[in-house]
């Protein structure tokens, strides 16, 4: 009984004893923290004082305006100006003119002042910017992109991302000089991805009761039984994992479906599309903590 009597109290002192180690901890992991932030200060002032520097803030803001009410799309320097594009919304007017879509401004005594539209002046180009809004009835300012020394202006003109037109600038000094209208071909949208997906073949297979895909065999996938799993061990003996989810047909095999991967860093991304199955699933395997995450937003880009 007296035994019985003294478990509390040892179990309380045990718990003080752990929460007091906790503390001592903490707090000399701050002190270490506040030395470290001290000693970079100082030497980020002997950096300034060797090798000078320039100091970054917000000088102020300025505020653009357009004569129409204008959905904003992008803008691009050339010299010491930048044309404003943007996207209007006509009504009942029946020709859309260059300043319904450009507009040219300089900044200068800390304001925007605008211009006039001479440096994108050309008949030609007049003539095939409303040739565009005539024969496409969805066409829309989308972006500038410079590409060497041409600049492309970009209107999207269908429903798909691909539907484009270009028009090719030459960039000379602060000047521009019109070129044409049939460069398409020489646009391209930036990679979705910084990194390569890699296709996994019949040689990543392990067979078994549960066969499965093996990724450098870090993780494992598999999409038969009716379900998708990524598992961690090289075990086709069990269909457990750590991560599942069903997929629409259950009798399939792992040729019917389409697997790829990349690696970068700890990070296992995997792009993974069931059999009969219309959209890619993207699931992110993180190899540190040995968990799993559904991420579709991997679908439309992924930046570093």
């Amino acid at each position: 009984m007296a035994d019985d009597a003294r478990t509390p109290a040892a179990g309380a002192g045990a718990i003080q004893l752990e929460g007091g180690t906790y503390e001592v901890i903490r707090n000399r992991l701050t002190a270490q923290a506040r030395d470290l932030r001290a000693r970079l200060d100082q030497l980020n002032q002997a950096r300034k004082e060797v090798f000078g520097a320039i100091e970054t803030r917000l000088v102020s803001t300025e505020r653009i305006t357009t004569e129409h009410n204008c959905i904003p799309r992008d803008l691009v320097a050339i010299g010491d100006r930048f044309i404003f594009g943007y996207n209007v919304h006509l009504g009942l007017k029946t020709e859309t003119q260059l300043s319904d879509v450009f507009a040219v401004y300089e900044f200068r005594e800390g304001t925007f002042h605008q211009h006039d539209l001479e440096l994108i002046a050309d008949e030609r180009f007049e003539r095939d910017l409303r040739e565009v809004y005539r024969y496409y009835r969805h066409a829309v300012f989308a972006k500038f992109s410079l590409i060497g020394p041409h600049l492309f202006m970009v209107f999207r003109v269908g429903q798909n991302v691909s539907d484009i037109k270009t028009f090719k600038w030459a960039l000379d000094g602060s000047r521009l000089v019109y070129l044409d209208n049939r460069s398409d071909h020489e646009f391209r949208y930036p990679p979705q991805y910084e990194f390569q997906w890699v296709r996994t073949t019949r040689d990543q297979h392990r067979p078994g009761l549960h066969p499965h895909i093996s990724i450098e065999d870090r993780v494992f996938v598999e999409t038969v039984g009716g379900d998708l799993t990524i598992k961690i061990e090289n075990n086709t003996d069990s269909g457990e994992g750590i991560y599942a989810e069903d997929v629409e047909n259950q009798d399939q095999t792992l040729d019917d479906g389409e697997f790829y991967y990349a690696i970068v860093g700890n990070l296992i991304l995997l792009k993974l599309r069931p059999y009969l199955e219309r959209d890619f699933r993207y699931i992110v395997y993180n190899d540190k903590i040995q968990r799993a995450l559904r991420l579709d937003s991997l679908a439309h880009a992924c930046v570093l």
